[in-house]
């Protein structure tokens, strides 16, 4: 199906990035032995991140300084977006508003935001569990005792979805907590080059066949595999070659799983070599491979890490401008103003998205009905 975008608009589907890394994390502070102050956050790159909140880099939250130092104690990541992890991070803040975790009898979430580490443990392991966060592809590494003791817990909770994982690597986000763990060694890595050179080694490797793809489902062609990534989808696993027309393999993903009224897939079990994949790795390939064709062969969201400014971002902003200056010479600050410009710009870029969107989704509701 064709698709359908007002006038002059661009598609937000060619110009969506899929982030190497980006992660929610949740830091509590060891100050004293009886310190219980958490603090959730996002970051593209946890190790460097805390060590900005401890002070050992410039830009840590102001809201972080009189509790240091903080010790991080678990990551949430495989988010399809930065805006996705944006929106993540403010629902583990505010789970008795978000409109995704209402809870009416306050069983779970409670009337306000949760101020233990416990407390926002359970309330993350729910949040996995629900929709929309439990259609995409996120996994969790606990770097503390204490977090996977709490998880552990929590394990009479709502079940967690398939193919999701949970690490321990208590050799923690920089590996140097002195425990052992995981058997890392160094910080934990946050670029995608593990999954990206596999998967990019195996579309080389059928495109210099030579020949023509056929679809793994509907057994048609797969027209155009090199020059239209985003339409045909690359197995992720490493050891299977399979391609399919993505609407193949969303149909067939979605026949597989008992929600039948959900339009996206969580996953589903490829038909060549029945590894379960979850569909947001299917996408992650699709934006791999889109990228390797760009002339410049960077990824976008690797190259731009202030795409969406947070609270962080937000901090450094009001601390580079000196208290003493007026309302005038504030909005005259050279910072301030870059920050405006890329906001009113990125502002621009989310409105198209969100009709482009909005539009996709009412056709496709229609073509339901009709079916």
């Amino acid at each position: 199906m064709a698709a359908v975008r007002p006038l002059g608009a661009r598609s937000s589907l060619l110009s969506h990035t899929f982030p190497s890394f980006y992660a929610c994390y949740l830091l509590k502070s060891i100050q004293t032995p009886q310190s219980t102050a958490i603090y959730i956050g996002s970051t593209p790159s946890p190790p460097r991140r805390i060590r900005q909140h401890n002070g050992e880099l410039a830009q840590g939250a102001r809201r972080t300084r009189s509790k240091r130092p903080w010790l991080m104690q678990m990551i949430v990541h495989g988010f399809p977006s930065k805006l996705a992890a944006l929106q993540f991070e403010w629902a583990w803040q505010h789970p008795h508003k978000s409109r995704h975790l209402r809870d009416p009898d306050r069983g779970i979430f409670g009337s306000r935001a949760s101020k233990t580490l416990k407390k926002n443990i359970i309330i993350l392991r729910a949040m996995i569990s629900r929709h929309p966060f439990n259609t995409w592809p996120l996994h969790v590494k606990l770097f503390t005792e204490e977090a996977a003791q709490y998880w552990r817990a929590a394990e009479d909770s709502l079940p967690l979805p398939p193919g999701f994982t949970c690490s321990v690597e208590l050799e923690g986000v920089d590996g140097k907590s002195g425990l052992p763990g995981s058997g890392r060694q160094g910080p934990i890595i946050v670029d995608d080059s593990e999954f990206t050179s596999v998967l990019l080694a195996k579309d080389v490797a059928l495109m210099a066949l030579g020949r023509g793809l056929n679809c793994s489902i509907c057994h048609k062609p797969v027209d155009n595999y090199a020059n239209h990534p985003l339409n045909s989808a690359l197995c992720p696993s490493p050891e299977c070659a399979t391609v399919s027309h993505l609407d193949c393999l969303s149909q067939s993903f979605l026949e597989q799983q008992t929600n039948s009224n959900s339009m996206i897939p969580r996953g589903g079990h490829c038909v060549s070599c029945h590894n379960y994949t979850l569909w947001g790795d299917v996408i992650r390939g699709c934006y791999r491979r889109q990228t390797a064709l760009q002339s410049n062969g960077q990824h976008p969201d690797v190259a731009s890490d202030d795409m969406f400014l947070s609270d962080e971002d937000e901090d450094q902003v009001l601390e580079d401008t000196p208290a003493r200056n007026s309302h005038a010479s504030r909005s005259k600050s050279p910072i301030l103003q870059r920050r405006n410009k890329r906001l009113k710009s990125r502002l621009k870029v989310v409105k198209a998205s969100y009709l482009t969107s909005l539009i996709l989704f009412r056709v496709q509701k229609v073509i339901l009905l009709l079916l």
